[in-house]
């Protein structure tokens, strides 16, 4: 138990631990600029210490959101590397909750869904109390169509970290969810909760939109519309189907794009 505590202690390298919570620091910007600068920040950690599990952690799960929502393309190189980083991340801090999420999150990224599942369950055995976990639990079982579990690890996730730097992502991604439930009104209500936060990226404005699009609300629709194109004017039927490119259930993408398209989307 002892010689665990000594291997999971924290780099003795103050150079690395620097660049590290820079890099944390930039991660929680949510910007295309600051996400790369954090992969950047990671990455000299990492060349510092090499034992230093968790920046290449961070760097696995920087690299996979940039591809959600920013300019990274899910290529098989980079989706590799991130699961060779986020793997490599648990071996050396095997219990570290962190870890062992992010690891799940690669694993979504890759369509890989069990492995996701599996390790999002190991990151709560091993600290139950870890809000992004749960947030990342609640997004996985929605893609599996488990949308009232879905729905209960979101709530679960808001009421762990009401204050959370991610909290912006725990409402849309539960936005999502209710969307896929066909609960459309609690999804325009849980992406507005996400439009208001600081940091807020585009799909919850796209969620809204494809919401009030399947609800027939016409003028609210080319409203929500201008808002999405407004933020990121690449935005299309085929943006969205290509950033979507983890979503399990054909139908479930059948559906979201429906919803674009009704509410005045085009390819």
């Amino acid at each position: 138990m002892e010689r665990s505590r000594v291997l999971r202690r924290p780099t003795q390298n103050l150079d690395a631990w620097s660049y590290y919570h820079l890099g944390l620091a930039r991660f929680y910007k949510f910007t295309a600029a600051d996400n790369l600068e954090a992969q950047a920040l990671f990455q000299r950690c990492i060349a510092l210490d090499p034992e230093f599990g968790p920046a290449y952690a961070w760097w696995a799960y920087a690299l996979v959101l940039c591809m959600v929502y920013f300019d990274a393309e899910p290529i098989k190189a980079d989706l590799d590397a991130a699961l060779a980083a986020a793997k490599r991340a648990v071996e050396i801090d095997e219990q570290n909750a962190v870890c062992h999420m992010m690891l799940g999150r690669v694993h979504l990224a890759r369509c890989e869904y069990n492995e996701a599942l599996a390790n999002l369950t190991t990151a709560l055995e091993r600290n139950p109390g870890l809000a992004m976990a749960h947030c990342g639990m609640g997004d996985s079982l929605a893609y599996e169509g488990q949308l009232e579990a879905s729905i209960g690890q979101f709530e679960k996730a808001i009421q762990l970290s009401p204050n959370d730097p991610q909290l912006w992502a725990f409402y849309t991604y539960r936005s999502l969810a209710h969307f896929f439930a066909e609960e459309f009104e609690d999804t325009v209500t849980w992406a507005q909760k996400a439009i208001r936060l600081p940091n807020c990226q585009f799909w919850a404005l796209a969620h809204k939109a494809a919401a009030l699009g399947q609800l027939g609300r016409t003028e609210d629709s080319a409203t929500a519309v201008a808002s999405v194109l407004q933020v990121q004017p690449e935005f299309c039927l085929s943006y969205a189907e290509a950033k979507l490119f983890y979503i399990k259930q054909p139908a479930q993408l059948a559906l979201y794009l429906d919803g674009l398209r009704k509410a005045g989307f085009t390819d």
